[in-house]
């Protein structure tokens, strides 16, 4: 049987899940990121910078095999979906047969503000207070469930202010006590004395801040890699989730120290070694990290997903045959 799971039983697995699973499942793919096998990224390109883009992946250590096809497309008149769609296939790897399809559009969602708040606890200072935060979408949402659920000391959270998402934002968290809310008007005065720095803004052709905005120790982990280039000229080290994925960045020649997360988190290279260093980090978005929540959603879906009989091939046939 083919096992189906639409964006609805996807939603309704996670919300089963707790936020620590996540945090756990994406350390455990960085930190065995060499066991899976990951080809480049392959990107078609459309216009009006529309795109897709496909990611295979293999982890034989669990059988599993996956492609997910990802795409941004902008919206019709009168088209109701989201303007980013994905969808993933997940086989057995040693026979090559389709285990389930499955819309991975909260899965990415998930995996993204996960990745992003894994490194905020790997990469800012101990016992951070202050946190500037711009977009507060989903993806924020969901990075912000898992740091909290990784932290219990207080922290301010400095909301950038955009068409009332600040208001959602600090009604969604205010469960948390430990949570203290600032608002403001302007990316300078979000920046400006934050300790950590999360942006979740998916277009923007300027950077946010000139560098003075920036103060000694903090940790900015731009989630869609945008509005921090001039940072890349004068911060003390730069993490990333692959090294090959980010060469293409203009000034990727001109970094201070550039590493790999999975190399930090095996000892073979340092991470912050002090509170005064400036530290950047680019998760481009690894498919090892859709691969292992899509075969942990498969595993725990309660039931809800749907099947279908599957008639592949299964005997040797011939052309002109009935």
């Amino acid at each position: 049987m083919l096992k189906i799971f639409d964006f609805e039983i996807c939603k309704k697995i996670g919300k089963n899940l707790s936020a620590t699973n996540y945090y756990e499942w994406i350390d455990y793919a960085l930190k065995n990121k060499s066991d899976f096998v990951m080809p480049p990224k392959t990107r078609i390109g459309q216009d009006n910078g529309d795109y897709y883009a496909c990611m295979p992946c293999m982890y034989e250590d669990e059988n599993i095999v996956c492609n997910k096809m990802i795409g941004r497309h902008m919206l019709k008149p009168g088209e109701n979906r989201s303007v980013m769609m994905s969808d993933l296939l997940l086989y057995e790897a040693d026979t090559g047969i389709l285990k389930g399809v499955m819309d991975v559009e909260y899965i990415t969602t998930l995996r993204t503000g996960a990745a992003a708040a894994h490194s905020a606890i790997m990469y800012a200072k101990k016992d951070f207070e202050t946190v500037g935060l711009i977009g507060l979408g989903n993806i924020m949402f969901a990075c912000i469930e898992v740091l909290m659920s990784q932290i219990n000391h207080e922290v301010t959270f400095k909301l950038h202010k955009y068409h009332d998402h600040e208001e959602r934002f600090m009604k969604y968290f205010s469960k948390y006590e430990n949570i203290n809310f600032e608002l403001c008007d302007s990316y300078e005065e979000t920046i400006k004395d934050s300790d950590l720095i999360i942006s979740a803004l998916t277009r923007t052709t300027e950077d946010f801040a000139s560098d003075d905005c920036y103060k000694e120790g903090c940790t900015i982990i731009p989630i869609m890699t945008l509005g921090f280039q001039n940072c890349d000229l004068f911060f003390d080290k730069i993490f990333t989730d692959e090294i090959e994925q980010i060469r293409g960045f203009k000034y990727f020649d001109k970094f201070k120290s550039l590493s790999n997360t999975t190399d930090v988190l095996l000892g073979e290279k340092e991470g912050r070694t002090n509170d005064k260093e400036r530290i950047l980090v680019y998760n481009y978005g690894l498919a090892i990290h859709d691969l292992y929540f899509a075969s942990k959603f498969f595993e725990n879906s309660l039931g809800l997903e749907k099947e279908i009989e599957y008639n592949y091939c299964k005997d040797k046939f011939f052309m002109g045959d009935d």
